[in-house]
């Protein structure tokens, strides 16, 4: 029996659509793509969003490199519309990235795991916590079946990250907390750590707080670029005792 056939048995048993036909990703699209998965890992949410807005102009036959950029503008565009109310007007740009992502791919795939955690911030940016918990555990589930047959969904961002920053977004931070510590146990990354500082100083531990920024910092220090998290710790930073 061949691979492939192997491979489609392993699938239907678990219930998970294959994922799209393999990219068509030139060397600058997979530039791009590193550049941006850096960004993510490092907090750099500008950086990101400028890769994603490259994304749009880049070359057609890249899916991820189109999954990637509608992912991130919906995450931001959640961001923003959060800041103004969550209005259906502030959400638009939301909508569009749901719609585009979702047609990227099957029910169960890369771009559903995008869909529901866009979905997740749409319902966070309207102060609805229970539909919010209806989508991340949706896109969890898909995060856990989809790593069975290929790599863990990261976009627009890792679930336990992604969780975290909806979690602080409607301001119940010992989830976040929790949800920051488990994505810690996956990858340390400063985004995560900082996610953490942010969620243990709302929370009043001020020394756990201290803490995370020192790492935020130290994952930081050899970056040519550190970026806004790096200036975020220096910020806070005098504030801890020695």
């Amino acid at each position: 029996m061949s691979p492939d056939v192997m491979a489609w048995i392993v699938v239907l048993a678990l219930g998970v659509a294959p994922q799209t036909a393999p990219d068509r990703c030139a060397a600058e699209a997979r530039r791009v793509l590193a550049e941006m998965a850096a960004a993510t890992a490092r907090g750099d949410v500008a950086e990101a969003a400028r890769l994603a807005a490259a994304g749009d102009t880049a070359e057609s036959g890249c899916f991820s490199l189109r999954l990637a950029s509608w992912s991130w503008h919906g995450w931001n565009g959640a961001v923003a519309a959060a800041d103004r109310g969550g209005t259906p007007e502030a959400l638009a740009p939301v909508t569009a990235a749901v719609t585009a992502v979702t047609a990227l791919g099957p029910p169960r795939s890369e771009a559903a795991y995008a869909a529901a955690l866009l979905r997740a911030a749409t319902a966070a940016a309207q102060d609805e916590r229970d539909e919010m918990l209806v989508w991340i555990e949706e896109a969890r589930a898909l995060s856990a079946r989809l790593a069975l047959v290929g790599p863990t969904p990261v976009l627009p961002l890792p679930i336990d990250l992604g969780e975290g920053e909806l979690w602080h977004g409607v301001d119940d931070y010992e989830l976040a907390e929790a949800a920051f510590t488990r994505a810690l146990a996956v990858a340390d990354t400063p985004a995560a750590w900082r996610g953490l500082a942010r969620a243990r100083d709302r929370r009043g531990n001020r020394a756990g707080a201290c803490d995370a920024y020192r790492r935020v910092a130290a994952g930081l220090a050899r970056e040519a670029t550190p970026g806004p998290l790096a200036a975020e710790a220096r910020g806070y930073l005098p504030r801890c005792t020695p």
